[in-house]
């Protein structure tokens, strides 16, 4: 378990690309609806131009790209909660607020604050596992699980050096992250109470 985050209701990562479809060859004839074909004209100038908005490969690659973004903005996330301690404070604020919001991005800064008073550092870093349990969808809603092995990091004394705790192997993360004006955000970061994992399953 990643015992650094268990304090705060657990403080503990890319912006969602939008893709479009454009028509090959000349003019096609298409309404506005999600369509899987879109066949050419072959009188161009007898038919109306129009825009398809949307197709089933557009939904697929959509998908793709939200959940890299969002995966990426998790994983920026779960390092930083590891090195935040050794960064001068306003850096510390611009990398905390970077990759979340709230009511994370106040847990966060509450723990930072807290671990620095109490001169302790995080080391090493999580392995993640990252799962889908559902689709994004297109939503500004992302919902991930991560089955961490943080058996290798965990907090140590800054002055020290001496290791204060250290994480298990094989707890389930589930992470809430949402879309803002920039980019993708963790806004809740908790273990799933009760549950063991297995990584890749």
């Amino acid at each position: 378990m990643n015992t650094r985050r268990t304090t705060h209701t657990l403080t503990a990562l890319a912006a969602a690309a939008a893709l479009t479809a454009a028509l090959t060859g000349c003019n096609a004839a298409a309404d506005a609806r999600p369509t899987e074909t879109i066949g050419r004209c072959t009188d161009c100038t007898a038919r109306p131009t129009a825009t398809a908005t949307s197709t089933t490969l557009d939904a697929a690659a959509k998908e793709k790209a939200d959940r890299a973004a969002a995966e990426t903005v998790w994983r920026k996330f779960d390092s930083l909660t590891y090195t935040v301690e050794k960064l001068a404070p306003a850096e510390a604020e611009a990398a905390i607020t970077s990759v979340t919001t709230e009511p994370q991005l106040s847990r966060f800064r509450t723990e930072n604050a807290q671990f620095r008073a109490e001169g302790k550092v995080g080391y090493g870093l999580d392995i993640s596992y990252i799962t889908w349990p559902e689709p994004i969808g297109g939503r500004d809603t992302a919902v991930l699980n991560d089955c961490q092995d943080g058996s290798q990091a965990g907090l140590k004394d800054a002055k020290t050096g001496n290791k204060l705790s250290v994480g298990t192997v094989n707890t389930p993360f589930q992470a809430t992250l949402k879309r803002t004006p920039d980019g993708w955000k963790v806004s809740e970061a908790n273990i799933i109470q009760g549950e063991a994992c297995t990584p890749g399953k």
